[in-house]
């Protein structure tokens, strides 16, 4: 089984990535969220992989952090929810918001992803709500943000998901506040920001 593909990424659609690791390119359905954290092509990339074996055919998904990873795992367990739905769901909404609506029971707000209906975004909260403190890496993402808008909230939620606590990724957010470029340019900049 593939766990995890690190290579030059040589093409980037908003469905899926293509990686070349030792001169074999492997194609992964990607979320939404991922595809704006990956690099430009022709960088090095990264992906963490689940990988779906079914009676014709082999799949291959492929998640920026393993903390997505995480939440597209518990995601399929719903009944009524398979790998298309989960990752509509992980580009729908940031990964700290949808999991702050399933904790909260927001029906309202998980029938705005693609293929939710109202039944749907009801089964996701009564089999996930009381589940959600127990994703590693993944408490405390779903807890209130503070005051700003969805770009400010959506590159601290990036950041965070990425492994940075939330008050070391803040000088970032705040130099880039003035500007606010496209959000992958500054999940970019913030990123080498905090390298330095």
């Amino acid at each position: 089984m593939i766990g995890r593909l690190r290579g030059e990424l040589i093409q980037k659609l908003p469905h899926q990535a293509l990686i070349e690791c030792a001169g074999v390119g492997y194609a992964a359905a990607i979320s939404l969220g991922t595809y704006g954290l990956l690099p430009e092509v022709g960088h090095e990339a990264t992906l963490w992989i689940e990988t779906l074996l079914r009676e014709n055919e082999l799949s291959l998904l492929g998640f920026y952090s393993l903390q997505e990873r995480d939440l597209y795992r518990m995601l399929v367990k719903v009944d009524g929810v398979g790998p298309k739905l989960a990752l509509a769901a992980l580009g729908a909404l940031p990964m700290s918001e949808l999991i702050q609506g399933i904790r909260n029971r927001d029906v309202k707000l998980l029938v705005r992803i693609p293929g939710v209906g109202k039944k749907t975004a009801e089964k996701l909260c009564f089999e996930l709500s009381e589940k959600m403190g127990g994703l590693s890496g993944l408490d405390g993402l779903g807890g209130a943000s503070a005051p700003g808008d969805a770009w400010e909230a959506d590159l601290r939620s990036a950041l965070t998901n990425l492994g940075f606590k939330e008050d070391s990724v803040m000088p970032a957010v705040i130099e880039l506040r003035a500007t606010k470029p496209p959000l992958p340019e500054a999940i970019r900049l913030a990123l080498k920001a905090l390298q330095r």
